[in-house]
């Protein structure tokens, strides 16, 4: 009751006293941030709209009053009912389910590297917000949404917008500012679609391949819905709706031989077959593409999968084709996005031209290889140089005195001692000299050693066959503990992005030595940090986040090079912005 009370003193004080108008003159980007905001699901017998007003737009949102009635009466009822839908030309009755003043609902927002984050701070905090049902008695063709609209076709206010159909995403975010006509496919709401092509979603296909060539591994990856499985394999599902974790489980395990034996891949003129694969449940919505961590329940309706086949190498391959089998009834073209280390090009697959080919036109690039730690530590001492020749001249003299004692040799000798006393007297003149040592004396060298061995972990890293990710420490690891640090990168260094995919290392960067302390055994162990750049992803969402690790790294000296003899991760942790370069997050 006092929230309506709020609604109805706001909105009578802004009926009176109305702000100007304004049009809805931004592009098609930043709608999550719009002052307003209408989600829009379309449901098997009504079409539900859901309102945030800002406070200071509820004017924008009254319909009209009765003529005859008081302009400033029947508030609560009018608002947000300037809001229209036509179900196949027929102007539809809201309903109002709910209406209260609450909190502004957060939503995930776009980094923008050449605008920052769009501009929110103009916005109220609460909003008015207003659950309106559209009813109607048959399952229309068509059904327009108008927006309030001045007497000119104006928007009134702007309207960041939303649409499922069915519970299944028809529009990322989007703008509304004026009528739109929604085409609704009631027998698969995937390919329901508006009149308007650019009200639509990321991933318009519900079938999509991407093919990444890496420099040890090639990998084949399909985005696929429940529906099309169920048309290429008797899962034996029953007539349920639902389906449970167990079942869907089975259902993963029959994805993964299907594909294994489908859409063949030829590298380098030789058929192979993936040497493992893994199925994920996947959502697709206005923040991306997420991986679903086993959901005890599944919708068969618009359950998606992704599935990952991959392929390792030891190099990047000449030349791959990828031959195309399994199509279905409502899709005969199958994008296909083919990504190297130049980029990613788009390409697709059709029931006439069913394979797709690639070819390496790299030609200045080299593969990495982890390199021996070749870093020079030396120790300095001084050297009183001039006193030790000297000496030796007095020694030299005396030697010459006592062999020749007959003649004058207390003379020579009391030049000897003359020689010897100037000698202890210049004994602070001294000069540096370095020698190689097996212990790091200062952060300087232990930085650089630790800077060697961290991009030497990056590279080995990059390695996903058991065999060649041991050849690859054995440059730089010591012998005798390879497979515990072995055990340890895989542990402490592997990082998994959101999109399931396990992290490559770009790049390193602010490396700290915090500590340096002698071992027992003669070697070292350094207490350091830094932050990586890590990318990688699945499905054509390719993610990018600097992580920050901190470790105990032991080193020790092995003829001329250092090597890692032990490695502890103290922590590891991921900066939750994605990076602005490349890519969406």
């Amino acid at each position: 009751m006092m929230h309506l009370k709020r609604l109805i003193i706001m909105a009578v004080f802004l009926v009176l006293h109305p702000p100007n108008a304004r049009a809805d003159l931004l592009p098609a980007n930043g709608a999550e941030t719009a002052a307003n905001f209408a989600e829009i699901s379309v449901l098997e017998d009504r079409a539900r709209v859901t309102l945030e007003i800002d406070l200071g737009d509820v004017h924008g949102f009254l319909a009209n009053a009765a003529e005859g009635d008081d302009p400033a009466g029947n508030l609560s009822e009018r608002t947000g009912k300037a809001f229209e839908v036509f179900a196949d030309g027929v102007a539809l009755v809201p309903e109002t389910v709910q209406l209260d003043v609450r909190n502004r609902k957060p939503r995930v927002t776009a980094f923008r590297p050449s605008y920052g984050l769009a501009p929110q701070d103009e916005r109220s905090s609460q909003v008015i917000y207003v659950v309106l049902d559209y009813p109607f008695d048959h399952k229309p063709t068509e059904i327009t949404f108008t927006p309030p609209l001045t007497s000119d076709g104006v928007p009134t206010v702007a309207i960041g917008v939303i649409f499922d159909h069915l519970g299944v995403a028809v529009t990322d975010y989007r703008y509304l500012s004026r009528p739109e006509v929604f085409y609704p496919n009631w027998n698969d709401p995937w390919y329901s679609r508006f009149e308007n092509p650019n009200l639509t979603r990321h991933h318009k296909s519900a079938l999509m391949s991407f093919v990444s060539v890496e420099p040890r591994e090639v990998r084949h990856e399909v985005i696929f819905r429940l529906r099309d499985l169920e048309g290429w394999l008797d899962l034996k599902l029953g007539e349920g709706t639902v389906l449970s974790a167990d079942v869907m489980a089975m259902v993963k395990q029959q994805a993964i031989d299907l594909f294994s034996h489908s859409n063949p891949l030829t590298i380098d003129g030789q058929e192979i077959l993936p040497s493992s694969a893994k199925v994920e449940q996947l959502s697709v919505g206005v923040d991306g593409l997420k991986v679903l961590a086993n959901p005890s329940e599944t919708n068969r309706a618009t359950a998606i999968l992704g599935i990952v086949l991959s392929y390792p190498r030891n190099a990047l391959p000449r030349e791959f084709s990828l031959n195309w089998d399994l199509f279905t009834e409502e899709t005969g073209t199958i994008p296909v996005q083919i990504t190297d280390l130049a980029g990613a090009v788009p390409g697709q697959v059709t029931r006439d031209a069913p394979e797709i080919t690639w070819k390496n036109y790299i030609l200045q690039w080299n593969a990495p290889r982890t390199q021996p730690v070749t870093v020079a530590t030396m120790r300095s001492i001084s050297v009183p140089v001039l006193s030790l020749g000297l000496v030796f001249i007095g020694v030299c003299l005396a030697a010459f005195a006592w062999r020749n004692r007959p003649g004058h040799w207390q003379g020579w000798a009391v030049i000897a001692l003359s020689i010897c006393l100037v000698a202890g007297v210049l004994r602070t003149m001294t000069v540096e000299m370095t020698l190689p040592t097996k212990a790091l004396r200062d952060t300087t060298a232990a930085a650089q050693v630790t800077e060697a061995i961290v991009s030497n972990l990056a590279i080995a890293r990059l390695e996903t066959q058991d065999l060649q990710f041991s050849k690859a420490l054995r440059a730089f690891v010591r012998a005798e503990t390879l497979q515990d640090v072995a055990a340890e990168i895989r542990r402490g260094l592997s990082v998994t992005l959101p999109s399931g995919a396990t992290a490559r290392i770009e790049s390193t960067d602010a490396l700290v030595v915090e500590s340096i302390e002698p071992k027992a055994d003669g070697g070292n162990r350094i207490l350091a940090r830094w932050d990586a750049l890590v990318s990688g992803g699945h499905w054509g969402h390719m993610h990018r986040r600097i992580v920050s690790y901190r470790a105990l790294i032991d080193v020790d000296r092995d003829a001329d090079a250092w090597v890692l003899s032990g490695l502890t991760i103290l922590e590891t942790r991921m900066n939750s912005q994605p990076v602005p370069e490349g890519g969406n997050s």
